[in-house]
């Protein structure tokens, strides 16, 4: 997403997804927009969020993420539109940096991952077609906080689950991404 800078949203929020061995945190806030409504202007909430963020992994930040491209929710063919939400899911596709040797459990759900000999993160790598299985979003108080962040994060996923087990054992992307 860009945005020049009479029009960049103040980004209030941290939004992080959950992937089972790693997570991401990216800046996030709601925006009013117009859409048309069964052919009636309407002013409407949406969600945005930065194209760049973290991706934390073992309690550490351990690299940068850019170009985040979020898929849809919803159909085309349905009388809302559809949109773009971080959410449990839905695809995503981004690209991390680091300075230091990406973790093996980072690297296997990559795509592809490369190197850059003479950059300052010279440690690459790619992610298409992934889907977080747990999101949730917090007040954004700083980069130093979000591994506490995820911790919290996690522990609200460990309760979600524990708490309505029965029924995610019913749906089958839960049931494989918790092993239920």
């Amino acid at each position: 997403m860009t945005h020049s800078n009479a029009s960049c949203p103040r980004f209030g929020e941290v939004a992080i997804a959950d992937f089972g061995p790693f997570q991401i945190a990216v800046l996030t806030t709601t925006v009013t927009v117009n859409r048309p409504l069964l052919s009636t202007p309407s002013a409407i909430t949406e969600r945005v969020y930065h194209h760049q963020g973290y991706l934390i992994c073992q309690g550490q930040i351990v690299a940068d993420l850019q170009s985040l491209d979020i898929g849809v929710v919803g159909s085309q063919q349905g009388p809302f539109q559809a949109i773009q939400r971080l959410a449990p899911a839905v695809n995503l596709a981004f690209e991390i940096r680091s300075r230091c040797s990406l973790p093996e459990t980072v690297l296997t759900q990559a795509r592809f991952a490369y190197q850059l000999p003479n950059s300052p993160a010279p440690y690459r790598a790619v992610f298409r077609q992934i889907c977080p299985r747990f999101v949730r979003i917090y007040p954004f108080v700083g980069v130093t906080t979000l591994p506490a962040q995820v911790v919290q994060m996690q522990a609200a996923e460990q309760h979600f689950v524990g708490q309505n087990q029965a029924r995610l054992r019913q749906i089958p992307f839960y049931k494989a991404s918790f092993d239920l």
